[in-house]
């Protein structure tokens, strides 16, 4: 059951990478190293980050959402600060550019 629960934490942490790589690559249309796969490896490591690096500060977020819910252990407050902040560094790192229209 333990496993489970790992299992879905490490889920929830992906989908919150890909909803931040679709945002900056989709709908900003910024050009991203290793288009939307690389921009979703960085925000799935900037998720895990920021929520390990924002846990105690955040930490009546996860009291506020889980109340009566207990599914999951994610921080996604601090999850989706980590992984936009990530992708923006990804971003400067790459110049701002737009991409191409094809």
């Amino acid at each position: 059951m333990e496993f489970a629960k790992y299992l879905i934490d490490f889920l929830v942490y992906i989908a919150l990478g890909a909803i931040v790589s679709w945002f900056f690559y989709y709908l900003k249309r910024l050009d991203l190293f290793g288009g939307f796969l690389g921009g979703a490896l960085v925000a799935l490591i900037g998720a895990i980050l920021g929520a390990f690096l924002l846990q105690k500060p955040l930490n009546f977020v996860i009291d506020a959402l889980q109340d009566g819910l207990h599914v999951s252990n994610v921080n996604i407050i601090a999850a989706l600060v980590g992984g936009v902040v990530s992708v923006m560094l990804l971003s400067k790192i790459n110049n701002g550019r737009k991409r191409k229209e094809y």
